[in-house]
């Protein structure tokens, strides 16, 4: 995956996620129509990132970098993954 498109990717994660909620973003891999990522958020945070009322914030920004208004040449695919903390 070119190093520019995660990069890319990964302002327009810090300008739209509040800065109070953690996360991590990994780059999976890039085939020849899509670039596929991983982003790991704590379970306290899941209902901003997927809820059942609306689209909440993962399939907004997906839905935006996937728009024909979009820099990327490549459908954007993130798979969410939930870290359980137990205390």
């Amino acid at each position: 995956m070119k190093q520019d498109i995660f990069k890319a990717f990964e302002r327009i994660l810090k300008d739209i996620i509040p800065s109070d909620v953690l996360y991590v973003l990994k780059q999976k891999y890039e085939t020849d129509q899509t670039y596929e990522f991983i982003l790991v958020i704590q379970e306290k945070d899941q209902e901003l990132f997927k809820n059942k009322k609306n689209e909440g914030f993962l399939e907004a920004i997906t839905n935006i970098c996937n728009s024909e208004i979009s820099i990327f040449s490549k459908k954007i695919i993130i798979d969410l993954e939930v870290l359980e903390l137990h205390v």
